[in-house]
């Protein structure tokens, strides 16, 4: 965390930085090798496979990388449904729907904003294809209750873990759940390289493995080129160019490398955070997802459920005018127009739709300090105070 700042606006998120990147970076341009899949990419993969203990880890040049991935290597397209949650990114429902599959949106535990595994349930027919549950601002969904039935209906899991890297439920990182994870290192994430992403590959399969790497390398089978072990490579497979250039797996090693440093910060201000947060909730002004014991966090996220849309507008726009940012979570994608286009109804998935303009996500990242902490929450008290709240 840096100390305090003389500028009053206090932005949403603000991307970390260790100091240590440029020496990779000119690091890679001394080397002339700059196109991806070099040194860096395989250090920065080595190290995501040991932390979180993944059998094969391919840094992505994104997180819908990664999703997309996924769906190639699953085979889903027409006439194949994947769920998912309607509360979650665009990218989510995009990755899989340009295969020419139906997304089969579910509703969400409205304690925690992510899936409900009895709606999930109720949602599968002979033609699930896969369960897409999605972990939120470094919390987790209900995974083991999910993992479970997706195991005892035979249909495949892919864990959006976007939000979700070096988080853990009972000792079990997020990501490891399903055959594949997808994590994001975008810029607004806790550990980022402006725009990266990782695939974790789970199952002890060398097949998928190296179907994987093909994937991964634009549909070729140029990697086993470079290992000798046929003499020139061809297209093998549907594929793309998925991996991120040198530049940015340097970036991100550096990253990586400061891991529990960053981890340690941001657990500090969330704790700033949540004592009062809590005793606000307490009193009814609103609902503060609890922290389960079985969850180890990486405290990537800090959002509150206010009781009806006004309450919620109110304190947004509270701190709007004090040069705070702050902003509801997702719009939800089954009412957006591209949900709607593709046949869904607003009323599809009604406890989404009822808490979603009613969710704020509340400003958190390194550069905060916890003075900044007190100045959003004493706002968010005297807005309750203000209006005759029994806070």
């Amino acid at each position: 965390m840096k100390s305090s700042r003389e500028n009053p606006v206090l932005r949403f998120s603000v991307p970390y930085v260790t100091g240590d990147e440029i020496e990779y970076i000119k690091d890679v341009i001394a080397s002339k090798n700059f196109a991806g899949n070099g040194p860096y990419t395989k250090k920065a993969q080595a190290l995501i496979e040991s932390r979180i203990g993944v059998r094969k880890v391919l840094l992505t040049h994104s997180c819908t990388a990664a999703l997309e991935m996924s769906a190639l290597l699953l085979g889903v397209g027409p006439g194949d449904e994947v769920i998912m949650p309607s509360y979650t990114f665009c990218s989510t429902a995009s990755a899989f729907a340009r295969t020419g599959c139906t997304i089969a949106f579910c509703d969400i535990d409205p304690a925690t904003m992510m899936a409900d595994p009895a709606d999930i349930e109720r949602r599968i027919t002979p033609n699930t294809k896969a369960i897409v549950p999605v972990h939120y601002g470094g919390l987790a969904c209900q995974i083991e209750e999910i993992a479970a039935l997706a195991q005892r209906h035979e249909i495949a899991l892919v864990e959006d873990a976007a939000q979700g890297f070096d988080a853990a439920v009972n000792g079990r990182p997020l990501g490891t759940f399903g055959t594949f994870g997808c994590i994001s290192f975008h810029e607004t994430k806790n550990l980022h390289a402006g725009l990266c992403g990782a695939l974790y590959v789970n199952e002890d399969d060398p097949e998928l493995q190296e179907r994987a790497i093909r994937i991964w390398e634009r549909g070729t089978n140029r990697q086993a080129v470079l290992k000798g072990v046929i003499d020139k490579y061809s297209w093998t497979d549907l594929g793309s160019s998925f991996y991120p250039s040198e530049l940015q797996a340097a970036f991100l090693l550096a990253q990586l490398e400061h891991a529990d440093e960053n981890k340690l910060e941001r657990q500090t201000l969330y704790a700033r955070y949540a004592n009062p947060l809590r005793a606000l909730a307490d009193k009814g002004a609103f609902t503060f997802p609890p922290m389960p014991q079985s969850l180890d966090t990486n405290y990537h996220a800090c959002y509150v459920i206010f009781d009806s849309v006004a309450d919620c507008d109110r304190v947004r726009e509270t701190l709007k005018r004090a040069g705070i940012h702050a902003y509801i979570g997702y719009v939800p994608l089954h009412s957006s127009p591209m949900g709607l286009k593709l046949g869904n109804k607003p009323d599809d998935v009604p406890v989404t739709e009822a808490l979603a303009p009613r969710t704020l996500r509340l400003p958190f990242h390194n550069d905060m300090t916890e003075a900044d902490v007190d100045r959003v929450v004493d706002l968010m008290r005297q807005c309750f105070a203000d209006h005759h709240a029994h806070v």
